[in-house]
């Protein structure tokens, strides 16, 4: 594997589960708690963030699925765009109905997706020639084709 992937995939890991394992520590009752009645529930962030990574990477498809998708200069100014919205604190609606959360998950079982979510992204960046975590084989719903990478 490409070893500054192999490092971006790890850190992205690292961060996963340290966010899983800090999540593990509250009770039943913060998890489900919402702040305000129109705000998701600790629970359905995460699940969020499980099910959007899931979503980018076209539901984890075989890697012989994957094809290169042209990337306009639409969507190299829009990703950029995309990274500051999601960076801070900047409310947006979800881009895709399929990145809802569904509230029924419980943290275990977002954990074991999430992992599953891990273990296709390594196995994928494991196959690849070295250039080929160039190719923008992930759709993401507002910034278009992006790359492994990116991804």
């Amino acid at each position: 594997m490409h070893t500054p992937l192999h490092k971006l995939i790890q850190s992205l890991d690292d961060r996963r589960r340290a966010l899983l394992d800090e999540r593990e520590a509250l009770s039943a009752a913060a998890l489900e708690a919402r702040a305000r009645p129109d705000k998701w529930p600790i629970l359905e962030i995460v699940e969020h963030l499980m099910i959007a990574e899931r979503v980018v990477l076209g539901g984890l498809p075989p890697a012989m699925d994957l094809v290169e998708r042209r990337r306009s200069l639409k969507d190299r100014c829009v990703y950029p765009l995309v990274m500051l919205v999601l960076r801070f604190p900047i409310p947006v609606k979800v881009p895709s109905r399929r990145m809802l959360p569904t509230g029924t998950m419980s943290l275990a079982e977002i954990r074991s997706q999430w992992d599953e979510n891990l273990r296709w992204l390594r196995s994928y960046a494991a196959g690849l020639d070295p250039q080929g975590h160039r190719g923008a084989v992930f759709l993401h719903p507002v910034a278009g084709p992006i790359t492994l990478t990116q991804a």
